[in-house]
């Protein structure tokens, strides 16, 4: 036969006078919500509050406007564009593979050591993430995908490009021996001048509706 102790017997005891005399009155009832809203807002003013300055709050809503009104049209800008890109992606059948991701990711990777760096020290340093920058990826690729058929250099393009941007490649460097990077640079540069021209006309046909004044 299990004994129960003093200690036991007495919180049993006012447990039940509380559920008798508190729990069973309005007022009580009404003591113990206003207390369980209390210990709420205490436990989850970071969610209200984003700072407090000699005891006054900073709210989190005027965190987010202040935010909105510096940075919100640009943010939701790319938004916009990221979503047209997508779906414009989807339209024409392009599927960016995770193992096209993670060569990309590696390569980063590569790069950075060569600074001494780790790509978490250099995202970081940016304020970003994997999750992040696998997307961007994904996205840079999905461009590609969509412009490269616009995008052709000759020969003659990418030895007047050598020659015009000595400097770049070093004043002792040979055309045949940097070729390959006098390409890709004029192919990122003529990405980008296609890229300007195709996400206007992108938005120009596509209905946004701005539901946010920002």
């Amino acid at each position: 036969m299990i004994k129960i102790s003093k200690f036991t017997k007495g919180a049993g005891s006012f447990l039940e006078t509380f559920r008798s005399k508190v729990l069973k009155t309005r007022r009580g009832r009404i003591i113990l919500i206003t207390l369980a809203v209390a210990l709420l807002l205490f436990l989850g003013k970071s969610l209200f509050v984003a700072a407090l300055v000699n005891g006054r709050p900073i709210s989190r809503l005027a965190l987010t406007s202040e935010l909105e009104r510096q940075g919100g049209q640009k943010v939701l800008d790319s938004l916009i564009e990221k979503s047209l890109i997508f779906q414009e992606g989807s339209r024409a059948g392009v599927k960016i593979d995770k193992e096209v991701v993670d060569q990309e990711i590696s390569r980063i990777e590569t790069l950075l050591k060569e600074q001494n760096l780790t790509i978490d020290e250099a995202l970081s340093m940016r304020g970003e993430t994997r999750k992040g920058l696998s997307e961007q990826i994904r996205l840079q690729k999905t461009v590609e995908a969509l412009l490269a058929q616009k995008i052709n250099i000759s020969e003659e393009e990418a030895k007047a490009y050598f020659d015009n941007n000595k400097e770049i490649f070093g004043t002792n460097a040979k055309f045949e021996d940097v070729k390959s990077n006098v390409k890709d640079q004029l192919y990122q540069q003529k990405l980008n001048e296609q890229y300007s021209s195709w996400i206007a006309e992108l938005k120009g046909k596509a209905k946004i509706l701005y539901l946010l004044k920002l």
